[in-house]
């Protein structure tokens, strides 16, 4: 950084009070956009210089100072007004497009179809009470999403929104569920066993991610819910074949308006509950048991025909 003779450091006191009381949401637009902090909600222009500014960035309970390098660095006072709108319009741009993902090519193996059958058949839902709280890996976790990227959704409008929670994060997703606790008990005294319970269950499960619904107005509602229910299911499925252990939970905690506000889904964005992940603490794998397709399948016409 740069402290001496920096050419702007007569005009940055005054520059920086001017973004944060007159333009926050450009300051919160460069966090976003530039330094790539999505659960931004807040930011605030800490130091402004000629090779870059700070920014202190707070959001669902997390905060961070990040560094915006100028490239290349300003070399007159005059320069700054013209920089400050260009990283606006680099970051709105960066927020705007689209990054588009290609699917792979289908592999084809003979083998493949028994396993996916496989996944699907062992696919199990797991108690808290039988995950173990050691932490996964950030690629192991980001698979699940992408997989879950992956689900069909009626006019690509892709619904399904993601806010993942781990670490120390989880307190405050499990202060965000005693409050609900509260709330849909209001007979209930402070702390009580069920705030409580509510308050620790987040530590039981080393990940747990919010699932959303950001429906399109000119798609039925049912249509989006089923979208995020395969994406879910995409996501469960690649859970499984990592031999991890998740459940999809919807109880009034989970879905309560005051957690989906906390976790950054705000209307219409719909909060659906959470997926928690983690390693099974269980020495087997559990099995299930179905009901046979009979009385379930009506044949019409004879597909080998």
């Amino acid at each position: 950084m740069i402290t001496d003779q920096d050419p702007i450091a007569a005009l940055a006191a005054k520059a920086i009070e001017h973004m944060n009381s007159d333009h926050a949401d450009v300051v919160l637009m460069y966090a976003r956009g530039l330094a790539g902090i999505s659960w931004a909600q807040t930011a605030c222009l800490t130091v402004l210089q000629a090779d870059g500014m700070e920014l202190h960035v707070s959001g669902h309970g997390q905060t961070a100072s990040v560094w915006i390098p100028f490239h290349p660095p300003l070399r007159q006072a005059e320069q700054l007004r013209s920089r400050l709108i260009e990283l606006m319009q680099q970051a709105s741009d960066r927020l705007d497009a689209e990054t588009m993902i290609v699917s792979p090519p289908p592999i084809d193996d003979p083998v493949d179809p028994q396993h996916l059958y496989n996944l699907i058949a062992t696919r199990r839902s797991f108690a808290l009470t039988d995950i173990a709280p050691d932490p996964l890996d950030f690629q192991t976790v980001t698979t699940l999403l992408e997989a879950a990227n992956w689900a069909p959704s009626h006019g690509q409008t892709e619904p399904w929104r993601f806010s993942v929670y781990s670490g120390s994060a989880r307190q405050t997703l499990g202060e965000a569920f005693a409050t609900a606790y509260r709330l849909l008990n209001p007979d209930q005294p402070a702390n009580s066993a069920g705030e409580e319970v509510q308050r620790r269950r987040v530590w039981k499960a080393p990940v747990w991610i919010a699932i959303g619904m950001h429906p399109n107005p000119k798609r039925p509602e049912w249509e989006e819910l089923i979208a995020v229910g395969c994406a879910v299911h995409n996501m469960h499925l690649m859970a499984s074949a990592f031999r991890l252990a998740g459940k999809w939970t919807s109880g009034a905690c989970a879905i309560h308006p005051h957690v989906a506000e906390v976790v950054g889904f705000t209307p219409p964005t719909r909060l659906l509950g959470f997926f928690y992940v983690g390693r099974s603490a269980r020495n087997d794998w559990p099995q299930a048991q179905r009901r046979s397709l009979t009385g379930k399948v009506v044949w019409h016409g004879d597909p080998s025909a």
